[in-house]
């Protein structure tokens, strides 16, 4: 395995380097964002932590931003000048946006060094993380651009691409093919390596690990709020444009009221978190270490779909009660007799649990009619954004599973996948192959100490 490889185009310099793109002394830091710019998980999360609120802030003043755009912010306390975040995920991305929306961020990115009379720019491997990329063609489609951009310069620039496991997740080969393929499919790069070295036998720890200040869990907490405002938002738009629609014809009185129910339920759920917006907004800095929560827990949230996974619920729920605990869940829900909307009631009941337990398999899930996402996403949304102790299970590729049981919907499949690539790009879950694997594990992970804070939200592995 190579820690870096270095290509010489005339007066420019590319190289491929093994490492933490926050410790990058360019003058540029490339991110990788949603439309929203909400910095919530990734590279992008660790670029906020390393770099400061005033990233968020001046982001804040720049959304929504279309998808392939590049919107310059500053760097905040990091070394560099400007960080472009580069928008790779929207509400309506499909995977097959991934070669079009590589190739347009570099581009533009590439374009504004000039823009800007810049000479240094650090790039991670853009969408490979929550967007979900495929590795090969991230490097199919960088290589290509950055190595036509450098070969045509007569100002000297200096970029360097990033590649980090910040979750050890990938094996020293997932890297050598990185730069195989980086190699491969750029005609330019044939002939213009001019140095390597030894990478280190481990991956390297960045800062961005280090325990949260209660200051940057208040951040991460106001950055995730704000995408789920978002997200609310769009649905209340398409519900507003339904209910027009509906008035305008001739439909009937009860479909009319269904609307005017969901919409009841977005502005509940949508007014609860502006309300709590506001109060975060105004709580003062600290600088402190919030409280460590220590020992078992109690009560444990059991979040998944229930056709795929109904064995695996159970078992689960055998295991709970083995460790003495309390089982929370769907089937526990029952008649309300506040009438709550739906998703309102899950993000209370999530948020009264000790711990999160989410289990991710083939399905998307019932989907709420108030939000447009499903039961499930609203519930590790609520864990996650909250800073909830989580414990992640994630069903792997290789599992036997019942075609019966996979998702039916190709809008709920994109909905999936790009759910299990955020969890698989920002956390450490267990990948589990049958009902015992899982049930050892749960077993397992619930007799360990709670995770003393956000940054350890999922099992140790």
């Amino acid at each position: 395995m190579n820690e870096s490889r270095v290509y010489q185009f005339g007066p420019s310099r590319l190289t491929l380097q093994f490492g933490d793109i926050t410790q990058s002394k360019a003058q540029v830091i490339v991110s990788s964002d949603d439309y929203y710019l909400s910095m919530a998980g990734g590279v992008s999360a660790a670029i906020l932590k390393a770099g400061g609120n005033a990233i968020a802030l001046d982001a804040s003043k720049k959304v929504p931003a279309a998808l392939g755009d590049v919107v310059v912010t500053t760097a905040g306390t990091l070394p560099a000048q400007y960080i472009f975040h580069a928008v790779t995920l929207n509400p309506g991305y499909t995977k097959q946006d991934h070669e079009s929306v590589i190739r347009k961020t570099t581009e533009r990115c590439m374009q504004l060094l000039d823009t800007l009379n810049l000479q240094s720019i650090a790039f991670p491997a853009i969408g490979a993380g929550v967007a979900g990329f495929p590795y090969d063609h991230v490097a199919a489609q960088m290589s290509e651009i950055i190595s036509e951009d450098l070969i045509q310069r007569k100002r000297p620039v200096e970029v360097t691409l990033f590649l980090f496991d910040r979750y050890r997740r990938m094996q020293p080969m997932d890297f050598i093919q990185f730069f195989e393929e980086f190699a491969s499919r750029a005609m330019h790069l044939s002939g213009h390596e001019v140095q390597a070295h030894d990478a280190p036998r481990e991956p390297q720890v960045s800062a961005a690990d280090a325990p949260a200040s209660a200051d940057e869990i208040r951040s991460q907490r106001l950055q995730n709020l704000r995408r789920l405002l978002s997200t609310l938002e769009g649905q209340r738009f398409k519900l507003e444009e339904q209910l027009i629609d509906l008035l305008a014809g001739s439909a009937a009185g009860p479909e009319i009221s269904a609307v005017r129910e969901k919409l009841r339920a977005n502005d509940e759920l949508r007014l609860g978190y502006l309300t709590e917006v506001k109060n975060l907004a105004g709580q003062p800095d600290t600088g402190t270490q919030p409280p460590a929560q220590a020992g078992t827990p109690r009560t444990v949230f059991v979040s998944s779909t229930s056709k795929d996974l109904e064995e695996y619920r159970a078992a689960i729920k055998d295991q709970i009660a083995r460790r003495d605990l309390l089982f929370r869940g769907m089937e526990h829900f029952g008649a309300d007799p506040g009438n709550r909307a739906p998703a309102k009631r899950i993000v209370e009941e999530v948020r009264a649990a000790d711990i999160y337990v989410g289990v991710f398999g083939v399905r998307y899930g019932s989907i709420d009619p108030a939000t447009g996402i499903s039961m499930t996403e609203l519930e590790f949304n609520e864990a996650d954004s909250s800073g909830k102790p989580m414990l992640l299970y994630v069903i792997r590729d290789s599992a036997p599973v019942r075609v019966s049981d996979i998702e039916p919907s190709p809008e709920g499949k994109a909905k999936l996948d790009a759910l299990r690539a955020r969890i698989l790009s920002s956390y450490t879950p267990y990948l589990f192959s049958s009902v015992e694997d899982l049930a050892r594990q749960v077993y397992e992970d619930l007799g360990k100490p709670v995770p003393t804070s956000p940054k350890a939200k999922a099992a140790a592995r």
